[in-house]
């Protein structure tokens, strides 16, 4: 199993806990993270080498990369495990399961990249590949199955977490926030690049919501410490009556999601946690021009949020690239703010879509990989 990153890890101890269920003398190598170590994975290299983000910081880190993977391959030659599963980090792992599948060793992809999204084509390649896909959305069964590629849909874990998330009145005491007051959520994004775009939108948005709404108070989540340090540089711009309707917190994702009445947020996974969450709101996204030629040109659906996705209308307002202005923002948000039928609306969509998402996924894993797998079987009835 080689998972690339923290996601990757949580998914991935999950499925080891399942399979060990069924299979106890079963032994998992590969590469991961704490989680899944602490499942038991002998983990060969550390996942910190995977989890690089950026083409910058991809290409500086390339060589390494390359000389890591295959040594990877070359020792799973070696052992030839009874199946390989490669966790999302499909750049590193579709190689992976390619040359093992050509080897004979039972490849298998769990999580599959936004086909559904832009560059469908890929998958003509996909199928050569894997022997298997585990796909989170239930929509995306058909295109791979139009593929001939076997396909499981297992669930999003995202939608099983959203029950352990803090009540309002546990994340409103954690910000130090009144119930009473109105609360608007900002996430602004987990990369550099889209902080130093979207944070200075949103805190123009914010200050037009602060002319209607004088009382309002706005919680920013970042995802670490270098994003925090950005974000505060941002805010000791704003005026000095203004700066005390901010806080900005690292690792609070969560508790900024239940502590807020409705949310600006960027285009990405916060998006499909903040539906599971159930808040309400506004979806903005502006990347650099020659990408969004791309995006447009590659695109297979016309929306950009997962719940609009989900949905297969447009649930929640999208405000990309030219549309995403301060004035743009509040004037969307502002029904989301003062109307219960616009609140209600999106909640109740949202509700649904928890409740389709919500499954045993690492369980569900384990049966396709028995289905799949001829020597799982046999080896489960002699367990």
């Amino acid at each position: 199993m080689v998972a690339g990153e923290t996601s990757g890890d949580q998914l991935g101890a999950g499925v080891i806990r399942a399979l060990k269920q069924r299979y106890p003398q079963a032994r998992f190598v590969g590469i991961g993270g704490p989680e899944m170590m602490a499942e038991g994975l002998e983990s060969w290299y550390p996942m910190s080498r995977l989890s690089v983000m950026g083409l910058f910081e991809v290409l500086k880190h390339l060589p390494g990369l390359l000389r890591l993977r295959r040594q990877l391959i070359h020792r799973l030659r070696s052992l030839r495990p009874t199946a390989f599963i490669g966790i999302d980090a499909p750049d590193f792992n579709f190689t992976v399961e390619a040359r093992l599948k050509a080897d004979g060793v039972p490849a298998f992809h769990y999580v599959g990249p936004s086909v559904w999204a832009w560059r469908e084509h890929r998958l003509k390649k996909i199928r050569e590949q894997v022997d298997g896909v585990f796909v989170l959305f239930p929509f995306e069964t058909s295109l791979y199955e139009r593929y001939g590629i076997p396909v499981k849909y297992v669930g999003h874990y995202m939608a099983a977490e959203s029950h352990q998330a803090p009540l309002k009145s546990q994340a409103r005491e954690t910000w130090g926030l009144s119930e009473k007051v109105s609360v608007t959520g900002l996430l602004p994004g987990s990369r550099s690049a889209e902080i130093s775009v979207m944070m200075p939108l949103y805190l123009q948005a914010a200050g037009l919501l602060l002319n209607r709404y004088p009382t309002m108070q706005f919680v920013i989540a970042a995802v670490n410490e270098q994003a925090c340090a950005m974000i505060k540089g941002q805010l000791a711009n704003l005026a000095a009556w203004q700066q005390p309707h901010f806080q900005v917190k690292t690792g609070q994702v969560k508790t900024a999601i239940a502590a807020s009445d409705q949310l600006i947020v960027t285009s990405g996974t916060a998006t499909l946690q903040t539906a599971l969450m159930q808040r309400p709101f506004v979806l903005a996204i502006k990347v650099h021009p020659l990408s969004y030629w791309l995006m447009k040109r590659l695109a297979t659906t016309p929306w950009v949020g997962l719940p609009n996705v989900l949905a297969q209308q447009s649930v929640v307002p999208e405000l990309i690239q030219h549309e995403a202005t301060p004035l743009k923002l509040v004037q969307q948000l502002i029904p989301l703010i003062d109307s219960p039928q616009a609140r209600e609306h999106q909640i109740s969509v949202f509700a649904q879509q928890q409740v389709a998402l919500e499954q045993p996924s690492a369980e569900r894993v384990v049966d396709g990989l028995v289905a799949w797998l001829p020597s799982l079987r046999s080896a489960g009835d002699a367990s």
